[in-house]
């Protein structure tokens, strides 16, 4: 989602517009060298905020080589929701097995691209962050506390 990186990778790709997959979580999972990369998991309840690209056929084989398609991950249709709440089916990147079922902490580089690229679109990072701590949790590296909601005037916020 980050527009930098996109501009690189994808000359000819387009912002449509930030939109929320529904039932799904971000995860980071074990990209065979050492370091988690995102990917999505079904999960009831939960959703992932990102931005709907529209995207040329060389646009696709790049990030088809970017993302190693089809090792690492494959390709699967969704239904995101805009903001407006129109529907939409689009494709995915998610994670193949054995990658997706190994938990492994994101590189200090490519976190910060990632949340770099919700700031870009205005797009919350507390699920991104979320992510993390669960990886932390999952990879039983040193846990992270999370902070409580601040209170004000004795209230909760």
């Amino acid at each position: 989602m980050n527009l930098n990186q996109m501009a690189f990778r994808c000359p000819d790709a387009q912002v449509v517009d930030t939109v929320r997959l529904e039932g799904y979580r971000l995860a980071f999972r074990m990209n065979g060298g050492g370091h988690g990369v995102a990917t999505i998991l079904p999960e009831p309840g939960s959703f992932v905020d990102g931005v709907l690209w529209r995207i040329s056929e060389r646009d696709e084989q790049s990030l088809d080589h970017y993302e190693g398609f089809p090792r690492l991950y494959g390709k699967e249709p969704v239904t995101v929701v805009d903001p407006d709440g129109l529907k939409r089916e689009v494709m995915a990147y998610t994670m193949n097995s054995p990658y997706k079922d190994a938990p492994a902490l994101p590189s200090q580089s490519y976190l910060s691209g990632i949340l770099h690229g919700c700031r870009q679109n205005g797009i919350e990072i507390e699920s991104v962050l979320d992510a993390v701590w669960r990886t932390q949790r999952d990879t039983h590296h040193k846990v992270i506390p999370r902070k409580k909601p601040r209170q004000k005037n004795g209230e909760e916020r």
